[in-house]
Formats: structure tokens, C-alpha cells, sequence
């Protein structure tokens, strides 16, 4: 499909943007009177036609929700909301499949006024527990195989007053739980969306946690504007036509709704798959649906990569595949050229920003490796974190923004003082690891926590894994610090080799020896280890604090 770049000229619309452009779009009188629910939802209603979801099941079911028709179902669900006895700003938390009416639950909670939270199905009780806890959650809504586990976390939670069980048969729902269907069945068509502003509280998406406790992220009924700008520079939406985005990631974080209402905002389709991945049924899929805006993470793109043979037969319909999550390698970009028809491109973002704010654009230079560069309207820099001070080009250090785009979070749940100590000098800190390069391109380097000191540098593992992922018997790798016998740190690297090599020393001779070609002689690894995979957060984010610990055990600290 032939697309016209929405966003032609970067840098003569980075000087004039104003975010006004994209509130005017929007259907109240926003940032002073907007609600999401009704600005992704309800103001593409009249046109009845117009698709909103297309639904596959994994046993094949098949369902297409029209605009109109979420607009109806999202009217019951708040009214069921109300009869519950919510008020507005209470949290409603979702801890379910890829289902249509997760998306019905999300929209009428945010028309109540109220708060909406997604959970990762993959979370057990405790987890579950300390986010119902901490948000003080009123309502959580499930399907009945996932109610025990969520009965096991409510034995810890005192706020939640009311299950909601999504079940067409009966089946799972305890006694004292409400029905999602039985009260739907009953409930009005007719619903007048809460009149609530910009700042007033509408998603609340915990972080991983890696590092500490998950820490609650709220963001406003302003935040749609923000994501709805990035879904049309970086997402590169059609105007002329409807285009049918397909979000891969899970649920239970923000990445979700990014890849749902900024889509919506502007009355474009979303697919929704309920299965797990399996590389042959995407694949089929990928064909019978026009999928045109690809969004999913660099492990999905690989695994299609190695199916390359069934893809090549694909009429496709992409004409936008971006990427989250970790860095691409650069012949993973090219791969996307070849076989999808658009080269992969990278996004940058956090919960706390809310938003894909740093892209590569389709009128921007691809620089294989590169980020891009941050979304119009998005003041982004890398800084020293200690003073906030900006750093010059291809110098290490946080990535920071700030807080001066609608998509930016209000703040952490309850928490105000952990809100101003991710602050230095008015610049958000991301924990990220960045350098700029002369021409304002953003160049990942890690987490601050995985940071390598050797020699008295700081070297960053991203750049090394780069590298590494070039050589063709590589399909991803992890670099983290190892001890010498000199007690000094030096670079290892954790490989996972293609099905096809066989791991041996000579192997891991010939990688270095490539790695050699490019990186300085401390960024370049002294020891490989082979591996069948890499330890991986719920996000698809390589846990490299586990293999530090691994690779250190026995050393100096």
C-alpha cells in the first residue's frame, strides 16, 4: 500500500509544532474538557460501517466490532460500573486474554471516569497482589482460568469489593463474583461520558520491577494526544484510507493501549489475535488479513525471520513495521526491507513517558542501530545524571525529558516524593543509557544498571550486542562485565548461536575476531559463552543483572 509521509519535513516541524495542532482534533473542548473513551470511541460511532475491531480467536473464532457497536458495549460496562457503586477515580484492573471485551472493559471504565489498570497474564499471586494492593482497587475483571489465581491474590487484598467474570456459559463464576454477560444483558445502551479534563487520572500501568517494587504510573485523559501524534509520524496512519494496526504486545502494559487508542483516536482498524505466537499461524495471517502498521518486538521479528521461506510467498499489505523493546540489529532492519517491504524501525519509550517518543520516521534517515529521533513536541536529551547537564554529541549518558508533552505521566500512584526523585534539574530520568550523534540521532547503549566499567570506562552492553548480532551464526546475544585474574573487569558475552552451528571454541574465536573489526579493544568481548536462550523480563527486556551475577560469581565485586 502507497503511503505518503504525514510528518515530510522533521526538522521544519520540530521548530512550529505545537501541541494544540493535535488537540484541535480532538472532539471536546481538550485539554480543559477531553476523555479518552469518547475521543477513540464515540466520535467515529455515527459512522456505522466503520470497523473498530477485528477479532481472531485461536480456534479460528472471528468477530468485527463496528465503532458504533463499541461505543454501545462500552455504555453498558459503565453503566454496570455504576451500579457496582464505583466513584469516579476508582481503579478497575483487567488480568485477562486478548478478548473483545477487555477493550469494552477499558473504554466504558475510562467513560465512568474511572481508573483502568492492566495486569500481565503471565503474573502470578503476588504480583497481582501488590498492584490490587497499592492501587486500591475496587473491581478486577477476569475469565474463569484465571480465577483461582486471582482468588489467591485477593487473599491479600482488603479494597477489592467485586470480580467480574467474563463467561458465557456460567463457567468459573464464584459465588459473590458478578457476571460480565448477565449484567451487560441488562444494562442500558445509553451512557453520558463523564466530563473529565486532561489531568484528571485515567490509565494507572505498573512498571516490571526488575530494580524494586513495581512502581504505579498514572497518566491523564491528555495522554491520548500524546500517543495519538506518535501513532501518526511514527505509525505513519493512512488519510486517506483505513488501515488495520496490529499490536503484538501483551496487555497487562502501556505498550497496549498505545497500540489501541492512539490507533483509535483516529478511527483506524485494530487486529487483535488472542493465541500465542507460533510463527506459521502469524504468518497465515499476515495473508489473510490486510495487516498495513506491524508493531512488535525484535524475538517475534526473528522468529518470523527464520520462517523466511514460508513469508516469501505472503502478498503483504505492510507499509509500517516498528519495533520495542530492545535494539534491532542491522540486518534484521534490512531483513524487513526484503521480505516485509519497509525496513524495521526502532521506538523509545517508557511507561513513565508515556509514549513512543524517540522514532525513526518514514522521511527521516534509517540508521541501522539508531533509535531516531524524538517525536515533535518531545524536548529529549541525554544528560549527565548527576547535575542534568546536557552532554555533547557521542557521549555517554540517561536518556532524559521533559515534562512538557500531554503523554507524560502525572506522576507514581500515591507516591510523590519517588515522583520528584526521578527528577534532576527539571529533566525526567529515563535510567536509560543514550549518546546523540552530530546530527541528533539517539543511539541506545543500555540501562544505567548494566553499565560496564572497564579501564575507566563506561561502556555500554547495546553497541556490543550490535555487533555481535552481525555475525550470521549469532541470533541475539547479552554483554555483561566478567573478572580477570588481574581482578579488573573486562567484557563477556552470552551468545545464542543459530540452530545450524555447532557452539565451539572455534566459533567463539571467529565471533570475537568480528567483533574486533568494529568495537575498541576494551568494548570487545574476552570470553563467549554459548546458550540456548537469554533470561528475559515479562516485557522481552534481557535480564542482564542475572547473568552479571552469573558471569561475577566468584570474583571481586
Amino acid at each position: 500500500m502507497e503511503t505518503t509521509a504525514n510528518l515530510a519535513d522533521y526538522e521544519g516541524l520540530s521548530e512550529v509544532f505545537e501541541w494544540e495542532s493535535i488537540y484541535a482534533d480532538a472532539d471536546w473542548d481538550a485539554p480543559d474538557e477531553i476523555n479518552i473513551a469518547h475521543e477513540v470511541c464515540d466520535r467515529h460511532a455515527m459512522k456505522r460501517g466503520t470497523v473498530g475491531l477485528f477479532f481472531v480467536g485461536p480456534n479460528g473464532e472471528r468477530e468485527r466490532i463496528t465503532f458504533w457497536e463499541l461505543a454501545q458495549r462500552s455504555n453498558q460496562f459503565a453503566n454496570v460500573l455504576d451500579d457496582l457503586g464505583l466513584e469516579q477515580g476508582d481503579p478497575v484492573f483487567a488480568y485477562m486474554p486478548r478478548l473483545p471485551e477487555r477493550y469494552v472493559s477499558l473504554l466504558g471504565t475510562l467513560k465512568a471516569g474511572n481508573v483502568f489498570g492492566g495486569i500481565d497474564e503471565q503474573y502470578g499471586p503476588d504480583r497481582i497482589a501488590h498492584r490490587l494492593n497499592d492501587s486500591g482497587a475496587s473491581v478486577v475483571v477476569t475469565v474463569p482460568e484465571h480465577r483461582e489465581t486471582v482468588e489467591a491474590a485477593l487473599e491479600r487484598v482488603e479494597s477489592v469489593e467485586h470480580v467480574v467474570v467474563v463467561s458465557d456459559d456460567g463457567t468459573g463464576v464464584r459465588r459473590g463474583d458478578i457476571s460480565y454477560y448477565a449484567e451487560m444483558e441488562t444494562a442500558a445502551h445509553e451512557y453520558e461520558t463523564a466530563k473529565t479534563s486532561g489531568s484528571d487520572p485515567a490509565l494507572l500501568y505498573y512498571t516490571g520491577g526488575t530494580t524494586g517494587r513495581a512502581k504505579g504510573v498514572v497518566h491523564g485523559h491528555s495522554w491520548v494526544v500524546g500517543i495519538a501524534a506518535a501513532q501518526l509520524y511514527a505509525g505513519n496512519l493512512a488519510q486517506h484510507q483505513t488501515d488495520l494496526y496490529w499490536g503484538t504486545g501483551d496487555l497487562g502494559w502501556l505498550t497496549a493501549p498505545v497500540n489501541t487508542l492512539g490507533v483509535w483516536f483516529w478511527g483506524h482498524s485494530l487486529f487483535v489475535y488472542e493465541g500465542e505466537f507460533a510463527p506459521e499461524r502469524w504468518i497465515d495471517l499476515l495473508e489473510e488479513f490486510p495487516i498495513t502498521v506491524l508493531y512488535s518486538v525484535p524475538t517475534i521479528y526473528r522468529q518470523l525471520r527464520d520462517h523466511d521461506e514460508q513469508l516469501a510467498d505472503v502478498d503483504l499489505d505492510v507499509h509500517r513495521a516498528l519495533s520495542t523493546g530492545e535494539s534491532l540489529e542491522s540486518d534484521l532492519v534490512e531483513w524487513g526491507q526484503e521480505r516485509l517491504g519497509v525496513p524495521i524501525h526502532d521506538t523509545y519509550g517508557q511507561a513513565e513517558t508515556g509514549n513512543m517518543i524517540i522514532n525513526t520516521y518514514p522521511s527521516t534517515e534509517t540508521r541501522s542501530g539508531s533509535m531516531g529521533k524524538p517525536l515533535p513536541g518531545v524536548e529529549a536529551a541525554v544528560v549527565d545524571p548527576d547535575s542534568g547537564t546536557r552532554l555533547g554529541p557521542n557521549e555517554t549518558g540517561q536518556i532524559a525529558v521533559r515534562d512538557t508533552f500531554p503523554s507524560f505521566f502525572l506522576g507514581y500512584w500515591d507516591d510523590p516524593d519517588r515522583t520528584d526523585e526521578a527528577f534532576v534539574d527539571d529533566w525526567y530520568l529515563t535510567g536509560d543509557l543514550a549518546q546523540v550523534d552530530e546530527d541528533g540521532y539517539f543511539w541506545f547503549q543500555g540501562r544505567a544498571d548494566d553499565v560496564i566499567i572497564s579501564g575507566g570506562s563506561r561502556i555500554g552492553p547495546v553497541p556490543i550486542e550490535r555487533v555481535l548480532g552481525e555475525h550470521d551464526a549469532v541470533v541475539e546475544s547479552a554483554a555483561v562485565p566478567t573478572s580477570r585474574p588481574d581482578r579488573k573487569r573486562a567484557v563477556k558475552a552470552y551468545v545464542v548461536p543459530h540452530e545450524s552451528v555447532e557452539p565451539c571454541n572455534d566459533l567463539a574465536d571467529e565471533i570475537v575476531a568480528h567483533a574486533a573489526e568494529t568495537l575498541s579493544k576494551r568494548e570487545r568481548p574476552e570470553a563467549i559463552e554459548f546458550c540456548e536462550s537469554l533470561p528475559k523480563t515479562e516485557t522481552g527486556d534481557v535480564r542482564r543483572s542475572e547473568l552479571r551475577e552469573t558471569s561475577l560469581r566468584g570474583g571481586p565485586e
